[in-house]
């Protein structure tokens, strides 16, 4: 055969091969229910209905999403969420690892799953899935989210019970028993599948709390861990109900090269941080600045440029954001490396097999999410920008866990159920710095010996 007759034939019989590995890479995936790449039960779509451990999950008669099917009791229900008792979805052990300690209450609060809603709009390999934990009287801010976050939202809604009724700032629900917020709850991802740009999937939980005065400690890192429980995709962000992400970032990370990048990147254990900003006014005209501000870079930047926009909290806890460096963040079009320091608390896009479990000891207001960055960055992960996306805080008033931490002295003394949170923080801090941290949980999962840990 002459050469170049023999290297035409050596090309067409690459190109075969590629096609050929194309069409089984399609088929599989196709082949997959709701078109999942991860050996994950496919709950994209109500037809195939199947959820943790197989259980059936049928669509709701009025078209919004997948429900819990309502045989099932709150115990059955809270089992389904637990890591690894059937070793696969949604949260599948073997696959996320995650090292834990199980602790009982008081120690640990106790959170009952009521329900979840998952929605039925189609699961794609490029979703990134929105990991994040509210009260039910904030439904509100999930709807903004719901807005401009463009592709899945994991959230655990939570519901504090004194003597079996509810505790909430809303009339409709303060003093009724838990069905009004089951109702409220399912109404509004309803109006989430019709509305909305997300894919919302919730979990609803309650709390029974002893007294009015304790309501305000917020299970905060708790409902973290139940929103990561019912989170799929390989990618996911970590972000506070509050905040909103630009628009245009799940429509690029939709196309499949920057999805496939982005996936590249954080394989490497990289953190990819979105710088936080907020406005300067906290009322009406600070949420209309926000909607503004998400709609495209340029907005943000003539906003910050003109003083109505801030790097959040740089004025009075500016260790917590300090590090993403705003200012060089407009400065430049490129990602650079973002160096850890102590306190730094960034929102961040990171596989999901790098997110170690929050630490449930804490409740209430500070020190939990800064806990659980500085355990991620013991762990391996390190940080860098993307010029591509960024989250702005929405004004709300301020949370009853803040008032609550200050007004029972829970940060400044031993309190009767728990160490206070500034011990709690130096313990936690100095067991990283040997290397022996482990989150506490309500719930089991891998408990191997500190020795054979191969996580640090």
């Amino acid at each position: 055969m002459p050469p170049k007759q023999k290297s035409r034939h050596v090309a067409l019989s690459a190109i075969t091969m590629l096609c050929f590995g194309a069409v089984v890479l399609i088929f599989k995936y196709h082949s997959q229910p709701g078109g999942q790449l991860y050996g994950v039960s496919g709950l994209g779509t109500a037809a195939a209905g199947v959820a943790a451990g197989g259980v059936v999950m049928p669509a709701s008669a009025s078209g919004s999403g997948v429900v819990m099917d309502g045989t099932l009791s709150p115990s059955e229900v809270s089992q389904l969420l637990t890591p690894g008792i059937m070793g696969h979805g949604p949260f599948d052990l073997p696959k996320y690892p995650g090292i834990c300690r199980k602790m009982r209450p008081p120690n640990v609060p106790v959170l009952t799953v009521q329900r979840m809603w998952l929605s039925s709009r189609q699961r794609n390999r490029t979703d990134v899935t929105l990991v994040t934990q509210l009260s039910a009287d904030r439904l509100y801010m999930l709807e903004g989210q719901c807005g401009s976050w463009g592709s899945i939202i994991s959230a655990a809604v939570h519901v504090a019970l004194v003597d079996g009724k509810i505790v909430s700032d809303l009339p409709e629900l303060a003093g009724r028993d838990v069905s009004a917020s089951r109702e409220l709850i399912s109404e509004f991802h309803s109006r989430s599948e019709k509305r909305g740009r997300c894919k919302l999937d919730i979990v609803f939980v309650t709390e029974d709390v002893e007294s009015m005065e304790m309501v305000g400690l917020y299970p905060v890192n708790a409902l973290r861990n139940k929103a990561l429980q019912l989170s799929q995709t390989e990618v996911v962000l970590l972000l506070d109900a509050d905040f909103l992400p630009n628009r245009a970032l799940t429509d690029l990370i939709h196309q499949p090269a920057m999805y496939e990048q982005l996936r590249r990147v954080t394989g490497y254990k990289q953190g990819i941080v979105l710088p936080a900003f907020e406005t300067m006014d906290d009322g009406m005209e600070g949420k209309q600045t926000a909607l503004k501000a998400i709609k495209s870079r340029t907005a943000l930047h003539e906003l910050f440029d003109r003083g109505e926009l801030r790097g959040f909290h740089m004025d009075h806890y500016n260790r917590g954001h300090r590090a993403t460096d705003h200012t060089r963040w407009f400065e430049t079009s490129l990602s650079y490396r973002i160096p850890y320091e102590e306190g730094f608390e960034p929102y961040v896009m990171v596989q999901r097999r790098f997110v170690p479990w929050y630490d449930e000891r804490f409740k209430g207001y500070r020190k939990n999410k800064v806990v659980h960055l500085m355990h991620m960055f013991r762990l391996g992960v390190e940080f860098a920008s993307t010029p591509h996306g960024y989250v702005v805080h929405s004004p709300h008033p301020v949370a009853n866990s803040w008032n609550t931490t200050q007004a029972t002295g829970f940060w400044y003394k031993v309190g009767a159920l728990w160490l206070v949170l500034k011990k709690l923080y130096a313990d936690s801090r100095e067991d990283m710095a040997a290397s022996i941290f482990v989150p506490a949980t309500g719930f089991n999962c891998d408990s191997r010996e500190p020795e054979k840990w191969s996580f640090y």
